[in-house]
Order: C-alpha cells, then sequence, then structure tokens
C-alpha cells in the first residue's frame, strides 16, 4: 500500500512533481525511503553507483580531488535526484558523495531502470534531460579549474619575474652604503699621503677618462670572455707588466693603496679599445 504523503511529497518534487499521478505511483511503489544522517557517506569514488535518489528533503554535497585537496563540486537539495540516471552510463561517480544534513530520499535501484523506462516516460524525459544539465555543470567546473590552475601559474611565473629585479634592486640599495663608505675612506687614505700637484693631476685625468668615456653596448657572456682572452694575450705579447709597475712604483704610494683605482681604470681603457 502506497502511502498518501509520499505520494503527495512526489507531487510537489521540483523535479519530477509534473508527472502524471500513475508515474508518480509506480515510482513510489517500487521506491525505498531512505534516511542519511548529516555527515553519512552516500557512495565514495571508488563505489559503483547502484542507485537513483530522488530527494525528498535535505542536501548532498559532491566533493572532488582536485589536486589540492577535496573540493565541493556540486550540491543537491530537496526537489533534485542524484545516482544513476536513465540511460546514463555512469559507473563510479567522480568524487565523494555526503549527506550535508539529515536527508530523505526515495531510492530506486539500478536494476529497476528498464522497468522505470518503460512506465514511467515523462519522469524519464525529464531525468534525461537533467542528466545532461548535469554534465554540462560537471564540466564548466572542470574548464573553470582548469583555468584557475593557468592563472595561478601565470601569477606565479609573474611574481618570480618581477621579484629577480626588484630583489636585485634592494639588493644593491642596501650595498650602496657600504660602497659610499668604502670610496670615502679610500679616498681619505689616498690624499693622506701628500700628493704631489703633478700626482693629483694624473689622478683627475684618470677619473675624467672614466666619467667620459663613450657609452658600450652590452655584449654577452661568451663575447666578454673572449675579448678578456684576446686583452690577457696582448698584455703579455707586448710586455707591459713591468712598465707598468715602474710607473706605479716611482710614485710615493703602496700598490696595494692604487690597486683598485688601477684595476678600473685598466678595465675601462681595455674596453673602450676592443669595442
Amino acid at each position: 500500500m502506497v502511502e498518501e504523503d509520499l505520494l503527495t511529497l512526489l507531487a510537489s518534487h521540483r523535479l519530477i512533481g509534473a508527472a502524471p499521478r500513475a508515474e508518480l505511483l509506480w515510482i513510489a511503489k517500487h521506491g525505498t525511503r531512505r534516511r542519511f544522517e548529516q555527515g553519512e557517506s552516500v557512495c565514495r569514488h571508488t563505489e559503483v553507483v547502484n542507485s537513483l535518489h530522488i530527494l525528498l528533503s535535505g542536501r548532498m554535497s559532491i566533493y572532488v580531488h582536485r589536486g589540492a585537496g577535496m573540493r565541493k563540486v556540486m550540491e543537491w537539495h530537496a526537489g533534485d535526484v542524484w545516482g544513476i540516471l536513465p540511460f546514463s552510463r555512469l559507473i563510479t561517480p567522480p568524487g565523494d558523495t555526503v549527506a550535508e544534513e539529515p536527508t530523505d530520499a526515495l531510492t530506486i535501484s539500478r536494476d529497476q531502470l528498464p522497468e522505470l523506462i518503460r512506465n514511467c516516460y515523462e519522469v524519464t524525459a525529464v531525468l534525461v534531460h537533467h542528466m545532461t544539465d548535469r554534465a554540462r555543470v560537471f564540466t564548466s567546473t572542470d574548464l573553470r579549474d582548469e583555468k584557475m590552475r593557468s592563472l595561478g601559474k601565470l601569477a606565479a611565473g609573474f611574481a618570480h619575474e618581477v621579484n629577480n629585479p626588484a630583489s636585485a634592486a634592494v639588493r644593491d640599495a642596501k650595498s650602496l652604503g657600504d660602497a659610499l663608505a668604502a670610496a670615502q675612506q679610500a679616498a681619505r687614505e689616498l690624499f693622506s699621503y701628500n700628493l704631489t700637484s703633478v700626482q693629483v693631476a694624473e689622478l683627475y685625468l684618470v677619473w675624467d677618462l672614466c666619467e667620459n668615456a663613450p657609452e658600450l653596448h652590452t655584449v654577452s657572456g661568451l663575447e666578454l670572455a673572449d675579448r678578456e682572452d684576446h686583452i690577457a694575450e696582448w698584455l703579455r705579447g707586448h710586455s707591459t707588466a713591468e712598465p707598468l709597475s715602474e710607473d706605479l712604483a716611482r710614485l710615493p704610494l703602496r700598490l696595494e693603496d692604487l690597486d683598485r683605482l688601477a684595476s678600473a681604470f685598466e678595465h675601462r681603457a681595455c674596453r673602450n679599445a676592443y669595442s
């Protein structure tokens, strides 16, 4: 004997309530009332979906693993259906379905679907349309997740590219204070030797040569290494090391005091010669 309140619930069902009473009577007669408590697992992604659930009250959700953990993809309330549908090829669900709150459902098993199709034409048509809508929702969810993953990769790459020059600028800014302090100390030590006017003029000449050097195009690491090899070979061939040391020895300065200045001048002069 079919309960009258069950027929009333089916008649008010949002999805299949408009079907003929005879079809609703068949569903009520062949279905099984089930109740899922809050947090109870309805079906896991490793299990075969063996039932069609017509939700009468409560709420169910499906959680799918998207790489970064389980994420809620879809939710069903009273008036929806969940599970295997007529003509569906669904075997295992894409995720785990759980009851979010106490849920009542009318369940029809998989082996009863052929008889449902023969006896409930309008309900079958509604469920087939619902199946296409459900597939569309899952497809759009997959596409949205893929776009979010791509956007995350793009944002991470952009942050990396921005962080590199920003970090270099911060690092150079922090080292600027030390460089200025070292330059001031070197200047104080240099002029503590009471240089002659001729020597000071020579230093200013070196300074002017460095400041007024023409702009050079940027060279690659390989090209710079080749130029350094050519310069080293030219210096060895012309034996410039000894005269250069003798000239510097005539100054009333220690070679270690002028080492930085001489290296900078030599580097700039060699770059001008080979540009």
